[in-house]
């Protein structure tokens, strides 16, 4: 006999046939998806992993990374993300020019000073809050 898979209840958890209905409302496929191994598992918490992933056709790995987020957030969880990485726009942010200006302006202060690319990225976090790479910040002062 295999381990049961454990759901943990959220407040926002809705009797069966609600959560079937709200999963016909949702056009995320992917998010429609999740909620159906979701139910299934809410549905009968006696299956084995091995029945849920012959049933959806998905990795062990996958089915549990769904659980996982569902046992966390709940149907919030559930629902499709941002992805990550090139073109998202999460650590390509648009910095403004006068940032730039800002640390040009405190390293000429100190001509003789070498300034490394760690103090450089440093000083953007303390003055203004903003992380960004060495090789952003070497690129944007030969720019300006």
């Amino acid at each position: 006999m295999s381990k049961p898979i454990k759901l943990i209840p959220h407040e926002t958890d809705q009797p069966l046939e609600k959560w079937h209905k709200k999963i016909r409302e949702i056009k995320d496929n992917g998010v429609k998806l999740k909620m159906l191994v979701i139910e299934k598992i809410m549905a009968n918490p006696n299956i084995s992993g091995k029945e849920v992933k012959e049933t959806f056709f998905i990795s062990p790995r996958l089915m549990y990374t769904w659980i996982g987020e569902y046992n966390s957030k709940g149907l919030e969880g559930l629902k499709a993300k941002k992805p990550e990485g090139r073109g998202s726009g999460k650590g390509n942010l648009k910095v403004a020019d006068e940032v730039y200006k800002k640390l040009k302006e405190e390293m000429a202060k100190e001509p003789t000073r070498k300034w490394t690319g760690k103090e450089k990225q440093q000083y953007i976090k303390e003055e203004f809050n903003i992380e960004v790479t060495q090789a952003g910040i070497a690129y944007r002062l030969k720019r300006l």
